[in-house]
């Protein structure tokens, strides 16, 4: 069995990941500055016509829900603030450097629509504790397993392996992942992570989703959307059977005072509504980035 150190060289080098497009970092950092216009915004991204074709379409989207079609970016900027379009960009970038054909070890459709709503349920979370909702926390909801989807696309002998082991053995995917890697795809989300530069709060993020306690810098960011993540596969109307942890991590749950059985069902089923209202066209945007 490789060591975590050979699992993470071969990440780095063996194995040709994807480079994330550099013009998803110019957005980000043009949304990042102050002094950025809508103007120097728009110009960015409309050179880019098949970008700016998903994102006008994504806007447009039932997910976005503005009433008036969305025709220009400028009006996509107006409409949606910069760190909207900052999500969007970023989504598109990230999510289209992982696409893989699904089969009967790893359904698509199942995947991403469990991102998303992670991504969806962790911005209403943030939003109902208070905590300064930004396109950190959708992307990180929507991200959070992208280490499973390194495993399924480029580590697939094992990720089977795996897959048979929790079918076989009855052990959870985390438990299967240690014993064929040494190594979970949270940690190994989080290598690509930093591979691709991301911000530092996203990589503990993903790295931490399942460990809340060992975040060090985002611990209430991780919490989210470590929460948001068991609240969408308790939603869930299909079966996970990759990593289906439903159990709240109880630091997270300190940490966003959300440690009262009544409040969590109370919350679980208001996101029940939001998933159903902001999801309910799930299929659309997933096609529309790409999915």
């Amino acid at each position: 069995m490789m060591t975590p150190d050979q699992i993470q060289e071969k990440v780095k080098t063996i194995i040709q990941l994807p480079a994330l497009p550099s013009l998803a970092f110019e957005v980000a950092e043009l949304v990042d500055n102050p002094k950025t216009s809508a103007q120097q915004l728009g110009r960015l991204i409309s050179a880019d016509q098949a970008l700016t074709g998903k994102v006008l379409k994504i806007a447009n989207s039932p997910f976005y829900g503005f009433p008036k079609k969305i025709s220009t970016i400028d009006f996509a900027i107006i409409v949606l603030g910069f760190d909207a379009l900052k999500e969007i960009v970023i989504s598109i970038a990230l999510v289209s450097s992982l696409q893989k054909k699904a089969d009967n070890y790893f359904n698509t459709k199942v995947f991403w629509d469990h991102s998303i709503a992670t991504g969806v349920i962790a911005r209403r979370l943030a939003r109902d504790i208070g905590y300064r909702v930004t396109g950190e926390v959708f992307v990180g909801g929507l991200l959070h397993d992208m280490g499973i989807s390194v495993l399924n696309k480029y580590f697939n002998p094992e990720f089977r392996r795996i897959v048979d082991i929790t079918r076989e053995m009855g052990l959870s995917f985390l438990e299967a992942e240690e014993s064929v890697l040494g190594v979970t795809h949270a940690e190994i989300g989080g290598w690509l992570g930093e591979r691709w530069n991301l911000p530092d709060q996203l990589v503990e993020t993903i790295r931490c989703h399942h460990d809340p306690e060992k975040a060090e810098k985002n611990r209430k960011l991780v919490s989210i959307v470590h929460c948001a993540d068991v609240f969408a596969k308790r939603l869930s109307e299909e079966r996970i059977e990759y990593d289906g942890e439903t159990d709240f991590n109880e630091l997270a749950l300190d940490e966003l005072q959300l440690n009262d059985e009544h409040l969590l069902n109370q919350y679980l089923e208001q996101y029940s509504e939001t998933v159903k209202s902001e999801m309910k066209d799930s299929f659309v945007v997933s096609n529309l980035m790409g999915f």
